[in-house]
């Protein structure tokens, strides 16, 4: 029997980009539970513009949290959060509920500087690109790896790089995490 694995999407929710990562992670038997910020329902967004404001407009940052936070109920060996999701998800673990969760990986959470006091019981590696607009991402990854249990990084690549839909998409820095991903749940 695989793992239990959680996967809050970004704001391109579930769509067919998302399937290769889907199949990456579960060619070993896993079992992916997906929270999107569209209640499952099947997206395809012309580009990040578009899919910004739909996702403000039907969703938004706290009802994608409270989301999350419910989901959070049920236990999971992982859980992956990408930009808006990643953000979600970081605000849920500092939630009681989420003592179900074994440890989590967070890319590119756009927003985690609104969000510093959460204090997360788990373990918890954030994977930024290499800048985000609102804050200064090294200064982030210093602050966030100051608490145990945390580790924070940024990379070369840009935010959306795991996002084959986004501008920012690298096919390198993809394949280098999709491994990452993977060598945990082995």
């Amino acid at each position: 029997m695989g793992n239990n694995i959680l996967l809050v999407t970004d704001i391109f929710g579930n769509c067919s980009a998302l399937q290769p990562l889907l199949q990456a992670i579960t060619a070993a038997g896993d079992v992916v539970t997906i929270i999107d910020p569209y209640q499952g329902k099947l997206q395809c967004f012309a580009d990040d513009a578009e899919a910004y404001q739909v996702y403000s407009s039907q969703c938004g940052h706290d009802a994608y949290a409270a989301c999350v936070a419910q989901a959070l109920a049920q236990p999971y060996a992982l859980a992956l959060g990408f930009s808006a999701g990643a953000t979600a998800l970081w605000r849920a673990l500092g939630a009681a509920s989420a003592g179900q969760i074994t440890r989590a990986v967070l890319f590119y959470p756009g927003q985690i500087h609104q969000h510093l006091a959460v204090t997360p019981k788990l373990p918890v590696q954030v994977v930024f690109g290499h800048s985000e607009p609102h804050f200064d991402v090294a200064a982030i990854c210093k602050e966030l790896s100051q608490n145990p249990g945390i580790t924070a990084e940024h990379t070369a690549y840009g935010h959306g790089f795991m996002n084959p839909t986004s501008k920012a998409f690298d096919s390198e820095g993809y394949q280098c995490n999709v491994n990452m991903l993977i060598a945990l749940l082995g």
